[in-house]
């Protein structure tokens, strides 16, 4: 059988200033702080057994290092590593352990500069005995938790110079759904929306402004249970005086949305709920063209985003 993803795992970024990046992420935000070597912090959302699904490193700027994804099974890292090599990718392999909670990995650049990993598995650490919940399929304590803390990993929206051709590349070898898509009026590709799974959506691929930009990450998603949830964290976001960069209902994917951004480091979180499954193995991806969104070049159904700005590798 063909090697196949399962799913996203983790986000690896950089920034400038690790302790004021944690006061966002941890304090702010609400993940959960799991471990800490050397000068990169793991951390993961309440709800999540897995080790991290966002790590943090002290560099000279803001960054993404790679982002992370599980295969169904763990011997598919090795089947995807000889399928890249028989192409002319350069593999790097990652040890068990390397990655702290992460068994054998590779890490590689996709033709249209994007880092990739694909790992097989990860360890899944019980939270501080404090911490934990009585609930054995619940991690955390919830009465411990920060009030707006998001339940885990949802998707990553990244963008491209030629997005079209990025996301077939994700489709084609790595075997995603296209969910849904949006061309605009000349026919040109705006975003392509994937799934590894179920899921609505696991990866965005965005077409940039321009064909000179260089590949990169708009936002990491986190899932929350309610609409209700996004106004209590934009007031989170504005008692910690972080800044908010929109709240609102997407079109595409049909999810409520609010965004923050890291004021250090510009690393930007969503917080997202609502959407829908697609179960039907024979899904056909919804086709959006220019003009079919009420809220015009924002692409959302209600409000939008401010703020375009978005980190490179």
């Amino acid at each position: 059988m063909a090697p196949e993803v399962a799913r996203l795992g983790h986000v690896s970024l950089e920034t400038p200033d690790l302790e004021e990046s944690l006061s966002f992420f941890h304090d702010a935000v609400g993940l959960e702080i799991v471990e800490r070597v050397d000068e990169t912090v793991f951390l993961r959302a309440v709800d999540e057994h897995d080790h991290h699904s966002l790590s943090l490193t002290a560099g000279d700027t803001a960054r993404i290092d790679h982002i992370g994804w599980q295969t169904a099974e763990p011997e598919d890292v090795a089947a995807f590593a000889q399928r890249f090599e028989e192409q002319g990718i350069d593999i790097t392999r990652v040890d068990e352990g390397t990655e702290p909670g992460q068994g054998e990995a590779i890490r590689f650049e996709i033709p249209n500069g994007h880092r990739f990993e694909l790992y097989g598995t990860m360890e899944k650490p019980e939270p501080p005995a404090e911490r934990r919940s009585k609930l054995k399929n619940r991690v955390y304590d919830p009465s411990g938790n920060n009030p707006v803390a998001p339940n885990r990993i949802d998707h990553v929206q990244i963008w491209d110079p030629d997005a079209r051709e990025c996301a077939e590349w994700i489709r084609d070898e790595l075997g995603y759904q296209v969910q849904e898509y949006y061309d605009e009026a000349d026919g040109s590709r705006w975003g392509t929306f994937l799934s590894a799974c179920e899921a609505k959506i696991d990866v965005a691929v965005v077409q940039s402004e321009s064909e000179d930009d260089l590949p990169a990450l708009h936002h990491v998603a986190y899932a929350v249970d309610s609409p209700t949830d996004l106004f209590a964290a934009h007031n989170a976001m504005n008692e910690h005086g972080v800044p908010v960069d929109g709240i609102g209902q997407h079109g595409i994917s049909r999810g409520e949305f609010m965004y923050a951004r890291d004021p250090n480091s510009g690393h930007r979180i969503e917080f997202n709920t609502g959407s829908y499954l697609t179960l039907d193995p024979h899904w056909e991806p919804v086709a959006w063209e220019e003009g079919d969104i009420s809220d015009g070049d924002d692409h959302q159904w209600i409000g939008g985003i401010d703020s375009l700005e978005r980190v490179y590798y």
